[in-house]
């Protein structure tokens, strides 16, 4: 007599309740945990301009130095410098495309760590990135407990969402030049995203990078949202939001 067999995994229902809360629950406040034992440098403000049409700040965090400023880039003018620099395009008039363009809104970033006894000569990384709205803060903490303090720059966009973009600058604390790169923190996994509109803020509390957000239910107008408050922190480790296990 033939009798047919189901070989498909069963998985036990107490398995996946510990995953749900390992997930859910522990890995978050094993982040927060380790947060608490990272204590970073201390951040002194040398000068802070913040006058809603220009952000311009100059920190020492530790033994580097940090300076973030807000400026517009004339388009034209950066055009004729990428044709001087490759003559192959000079022949094009592709230039007469830019002649009415808007200045470029950019930031120039600068990290500096001045001579010391291992260090002959300061060593100095600086650039100009483009932005989208105004810079509204810039935070410094030290994930790795290495001395060299990421640089978070909070981007605030125009427009009814007022969405926030986080860039986060990072180094090697023995060579700026070659050991740095840049991240953008700003994407929400998709279901922490749920009911997300905008209007974020993010804050260093501790050792912890902290993102909240109102949340919005279905009708809900822009300036009213009637779903509460949700808090995320960040994940050093993976390179992710998760829920605040404080909250």
């Amino acid at each position: 007599m033939n009798q047919d067999t189901d070989d498909r995994l069963r998985v036990p229902a107490s398995t996946i309740l510990i995953l749900f809360i390992t997930l859910a629950v522990i890995t978050p406040l094993a982040t927060w945990r380790m947060a608490q034992k990272l204590t970073s440098p201390t951040v002194e403000v040398i000068t802070l301009e913040d006058t809603g049409d220009r952000f311009r700040g100059h920190w020492k965090v530790g033994d580097f130095e940090y300076i973030v400023e807000e400026a517009e880039q004339d388009v034209v003018k950066l055009m004729k410098q990428l044709r001087d620099r490759y003559p192959e395009l000079s022949e094009n008039d592709w230039l007469d495309d830019y002649k009415n363009s808007p200045p470029m809104k950019v930031f120039y970033f600068s990290v500096q760590k001045p001579a010391d006894y291992s260090l002959s000569t300061p060593q100095q990384w600086s650039e100009t990135k483009q932005r989208d709205g105004a810079i509204e803060k810039v935070l410094f903490l030290d994930p790795d407990g290495d001395g060299a303090s990421s640089a978070f720059i909070c981007i605030r966009s125009s427009g009814s969402g007022n969405y926030l973009q986080l860039l986060e600058f990072s180094f090697d604390r023995d060579n700026i030049m070659t050991g740095h790169h840049w991240s953008d923190l700003s994407k929400i996994p998709e279901h922490l995203a749920v009911g997300y509109m905008g209007h974020d803020t993010f804050e260093r509390q501790s050792e912890m990078l902290v993102r909240t957000f109102p949340i919005y239910i279905e009708g809900d107008s822009n300036a009213e949202p009637t779903g509460g408050i949700r808090s995320l922190i960040w994940d050093f480790n993976s390179g992710r939001w998760r829920p605040d296990p404080r909250k």
